[in-house]
């Protein structure tokens, strides 16, 4: 008996480690999170699973054309995956169908269509961001609810692994 209960004991230990040392990972080093509906597709897709990167913003900045995830500014408690296009200091605007950044068109292959509507010129202040979605007629973006708090930002995106024959790199813009 006594055996049964040093076992148990030893056993909940462990556990209880595990519990600890996961808690841990998931709050600073890496989360994984559901996408939900086709903002951006053909990249990310509803119902597949991401990791994020949570620490990777705790030694820089986000950077042009990585896809994060952060806190929507409207409803905080609710989590929203976009593609960073323009930091701090930048000039974003859409005109004529494509996205410019400081009056350089941006070569983003993964918009598969026309952009409807315009934008900006928009400058992008300190600690904000511009996100928007890459399937751009159909996203819920900066260019709806304004630019993102960098605050916000949960972290960058990296990994697709569900489903399986989806698992692979998440593309960052090459600028």
């Amino acid at each position: 008996m006594k055996k049964i209960a040093h076992g148990l004991r030893d056993w909940f230990k462990d556990f209880v480690r595990a519990l600890i040392f996961f808690l841990f990972l998931q709050t600073y080093v890496v989360q994984g999170f559901v996408i939900e509906g086709a903002c951006m597709e053909p990249e990310l897709h509803s119902r597949e699973k991401i990791i994020v990167n949570k620490m990777v913003y705790m030694v820089k900045e986000p950077e042009v054309g990585e896809v994060v995830v952060f806190s929507y500014p409207l409803e905080p408690g609710k989590d929203f995956v976009k593609r960073v296009v323009g930091i701090p200091g930048d000039v974003i605007e859409i005109k004529d169908g494509y996205l410019f950044r400081n009056g350089k068109m941006m070569k983003e292959p993964f918009v598969k269509e026309y952009v409807f509507g315009s934008y900006g010129p928009q400058k992008i202040p300190a600690d904000k961001i511009c996100v928007m979605g890459d399937n751009r007629n159909n996203s819920h973006d900066s260019r709806s609810w304004g630019l993102l708090d960098r605050n916000l930002v949960k972290g960058r995106a990296e990994i697709k692994f569900w489903p399986p024959d989806s698992f692979g790199q998440i593309a960052k813009l090459a600028e």
